[in-house]
Parts: C-alpha cells; sequence; structure tokens
C-alpha cells in the first residue's frame, strides 16, 4: 500500500568503502498501489522460477520488446535481464520497458523535446579511461581556503568528453522509433 523511505548518509568506511547509515531525517512514506524494484545488484530469481518464469544463468528471459517469456503483462529489463552491465544500458532498459509498458496499456505517448540537439559528429567510440582528478598536498592547502581538487588540462577534458556515448542521439536514448531491447 506504500513504500516507506529512510533517508540516508554516508557513514564509515567499512571493508575499504564508505557504508551509508540512516539519517537523522524522519521517514517519508509514499501511499502506491503498485511498486516496481529496481536495484542493480545481485538478482534473486529462485522465487520467480519457482513461479514459472524462465531463466538462463539467473537471468530472466525476455522477447525483443522485453517482455518475459511466456508473461505478456511482465516486463523485465537491465541487470536481471542481461548481467550485470554499465548505468547507461540500465537506463536504455529502463526507457524501453517503460514505453513497451507504454504500449501495451494501449498508449503511445511521446515525450515533448523543446530544444535543437545537433546532429553527432562521428566520434570515436573507442573505450577510454576516466580522468583522475588529482589534488593538491595537504601540507599546501592547509594554509589556505583555495580548493583542494587541481582542475584538468585541455587535454583531460578532450578525453573525459571522448567517453560521451551519445546516449541521446543513439539507441533507445533517442526516444523515438522501435520499443525493442537496447543492444
Amino acid at each position: 500500500t506504500a513504500l516507506i523511505t529512510q533517508p540516508q548518509m554516508i557513514g564509515p568506511v567499512r571493508g575499504g568503502r564508505p557504508a551509508p547509515m540512516a539519517a537523522d531525517k524522519p521517514t517519508r512514506r509514499i501511499e502506491a498501489d503498485i511498486i516496481l524494484i529496481a536495484v542493480g545488484q545481485d538478482v534473486v530469481s529462485g522465487p520467480f522460477e519457482e513461479f514459472g518464469m524462465s531463466t538462463t544463468w539467473g537471468c530472466f528471459n525476455a522477447d525483443d520488446h522485453l517482455a518475459a517469456e511466456g508473461y505478456d503483462h511482465v516486463f523485465v529489463g537491465g541487470d536481471c535481464q542481461t548481467g550485470p552491465s554499465t548505468v547507461i544500458r540500465a537506463i536504455g532498459a529502463g526507457k524501453v520497458a517503460a514505453r513497451n509498458i507504454d504500449e501495451f496499456l494501449g498508449y503511445h505517448h511521446k515525450l515533448p523535446c523543446d530544444i535543437d540537439v545537433p546532429e553527432p559528429l562521428q566520434n570515436d567510440r573507442t573505450p577510454k579511461g576516466r580522468v583522475e582528478i588529482t589534488e593538491r598536498p595537504a601540507r599546501e592547502r592547509r594554509l589556505d581556503f583555495d580548493g583542494v581538487e587541481n582542475g584538468m588540462s585541455r587535454e583531460e577534458v578532450v578525453q573525459e568528453c571522448g567517453r560521451c556515448l551519445r546516449c541521446d542521439r543513439f539507441g533507445c536514448g533517442v526516444m523515438e522509433g522501435g520499443r525493442h531491447q537496447y543492444a
């Protein structure tokens, strides 16, 4: 009947990573008829398999429209369908599933876009590493209030911008055309 959320904050480091902890804020209750769970972690497929949904290596099988195999009214996507992948692919799968559900319900909504996006240039789609931002040594910065991180050089900016996959113009990010699985 509802989703109850507890605001979180970053807590102490455990196992080399910061752990979340409850913030000193009240819980929030969000009334709902249906709650969709989308957590990018390991998928517990056992109960669904017992119900009759088919899986391969713990990932749900689906058709090109992301309908679960044998269930026209159940849609899957993201990590539970492809296995662990990138955030971009998860966002793409979410968009595809939302559009497929929209179609399933008998609608054909389009998102308004009030801006002109220039045609993409053929960019180098070779995977590139993330630019690591350097920091000023603590012995220097303890004496002033200047920034901690150093800025990027032009070369580093170009490298970081080269990581953009132009999801707004390629694949399902364009939000036009077919309603098929993001590949």
